[in-house]
């Protein structure tokens, strides 16, 4: 496992700049594999969202 550092930035577009780079350096599979591990994760901190929607019909008022 890779040990974690603090890593000092001089711009604050450099982590974004980062990022893509090694967005790039990834095959399609590989960010396909990694947005549901990702996803997995935000659903393990957030809770599994409710996704059941409903459209419900009113009558205007001023009908």
């Amino acid at each position: 496992m890779e040990k974690k550092r603090i890593v000092f930035y001089d711009d604050l577009n450099d982590p974004y700049k980062k990022q893509l780079a090694d967005g790039l350096k990834d095959t399609p599979e590989e960010r396909y594999v990694k947005f549901f591990h990702m996803q997995a994760r935000l659903w393990a901190l957030k809770g599994f969202p409710n996704w059941k929607r409903k459209i419900t019909m009113k009558p205007h008022p001023w009908i």
